[in-house]
């Protein structure tokens, strides 16, 4: 009687694991993880998405130093890590070997100290809208293979324009 009882919950968990996930991912956005990292006021991902339903983002903020100065940064633009991975610079066409990750949120405009960017480290983004720190386009073939061996993908999406049935 009690491996019948265990059998019957086991059945019923496994039929009813997939509903209670699905209900408590619904509201939630799907293919973030950013935990803290980016400012709720000025991040904006839209213009940098792709075309695929599921980014997949994995977002990290780091101290930025080194390359273009910090006020030419702009979300999309690319860097690489510095000589000890705990800060950021911006990358620049002749770092293709080096590219690590993309800016998706600036430094905290209320508070002149923070130097700190919001790097995405994997996911994948419109091909159209990411630039070197230098704001050159499109990226070299060697670049765009760095960035898919670190887990970043560039789809070449079509760029908006207005609708004209």
């Amino acid at each position: 009687m009690k491996s019948m009882l265990t059998l019957i919950r086991l059945v019923l968990a496994c039929m009813l694991a997939p509903l209670i996930v699905a209900m408590h991912r619904i509201g939630k956005p799907q293919g973030f993880e950013v935990f803290n990292t980016v400012s709720g006021t000025t991040f904006s991902p839209w213009p940098l998405l792709s075309h695929d339903d599921d980014p997949n983002w994995k977002v990290r903020r780091y101290p930025y130093n080194g390359g273009p100065a910090l006020s030419t940064i702009k979300p999309g633009y690319i860097v690489k890590f510095g000589a000890t991975l705990v800060d950021v610079a911006g990358a620049l066409p002749a770092d293709d070997a080096l590219l690590s990750g993309i800016v998706i949120d600036l430094p905290d405009p209320n508070n002149p100290s923070d130097t700190t960017v919001a790097v995405a480290l994997s996911g994948s983004f419109d091909k159209n809208t990411v630039k070197y720190a230098d704001g050159t386009q499109p990226i070299n073939v060697a670049g765009v293979i760095q960035l898919r061996d670190v887990g970043i993908f560039l789809d070449p999406c079509v760029p908006g324009g207005a609708f004209a049935p």
